[in-house]
């Protein structure tokens, strides 16, 4: 079912954003060191795997990992919904918006095996591929987008650190449940094809091999969405707030690398 969104003007954002204060975070004069100049063009946040194209700023990369970062570990820390479910993507898609973010196209639906045989990380590319088909967006990044995923997931891989956090961070109670995004800027806009990915009934610990697994074997929904950030929001002060907020899970949950 698509979901319909409006955006949230700047000072309520500030304030929801100090809102969203994570478990064991410092206080809010704490000095945290801004990240913003760096080239990596992956990272896995929490239990998500996120892609940037060229010609996004090392601040634009920053606010996208923290709030993603910030929204996820909010909705599953503080709110204690079950990941994979409904209610969390629900939540999540409003903490974003929070951020500043627009979903100008989301959903929640149960997945529907394409064809026997057919992976869970593939099952998840062609979503991705999907969901870009059916927005109004055309050029390169119609075929860029989906391929920078693919490629992010397979570098992931040869990424023993990276990838033991993405393991441990996607593996549930009988079941995995990751995200899967990348992330361009087009006219001054930031945008994020997110689709989130969720099995249930797997009768054995998931691994690697989950990413792996035949996606027809156990029933699986998705979460999916196409939000946009205008970058006039996008700041080193509401950074700085927003590492604030999450406090020590910014260097738990997050590890970077380059494509």
């Amino acid at each position: 079912m698509e979901r319909h969104h409006r955006r949230i003007n700047s000072t309520k954002r500030r304030k929801l954003i100090a809102a969203y204060k994570l478990p064991g975070a410092p206080g809010t004069h704490a000095a945290l060191p801004l990240d913003t100049e760096d080239g990596c063009n992956a990272a896995v946040v929490n239990n998500g795997v996120i892609s940037f194209a060229d010609g996004l700023s090392g601040l634009n990369r920053e606010y996208i990992r923290k709030s993603y970062l910030l929204a996820s570990s909010y909705v599953s820390d503080v709110l204690k919904i079950s990941r994979g479910t409904e209610g969390w993507y629900d939540e999540f898609i409003k903490v974003m918006i929070s951020l500043g973010w627009l979903p100008v196209r989301s959903r929640f639906e149960r997945v529907s095996s394409a064809g026997k045989g057919l992976t869970v990380q593939l099952a998840a590319l062609n979503i991705i591929a999907t969901l870009l088909a059916s927005t109004s967006l055309a050029g390169p990044l119609l075929t860029a987008l989906p391929k920078l995923a693919a490629d992010a997931l397979e570098t992931l891989k040869q990424m023993p650190a990276s990838f033991e956090l993405f393991k441990r961070n996607s593996s549930v109670h009988q079941g995995g449940d990751f995200g899967l995004a990348s992330c361009a800027e087009t006219d001054g806009e930031v945008m994020m094809v997110l689709v989130t990915y969720s099995s249930h009934g797997v009768s054995k610990h998931v691994g690697l091999p989950f990413l792996e697994w035949d996606s027809s074997s156990f029933e699986a929904f998705s979460g999916q969405t196409c939000l946009v950030l205008n970058t006039s929001v996008v700041n080193e002060k509401t950074i700085q707030l927003m590492r604030e907020s999450a406090g020590d899970k910014v260097q738990l949950a997050i590890a970077k690398y380059r494509i």
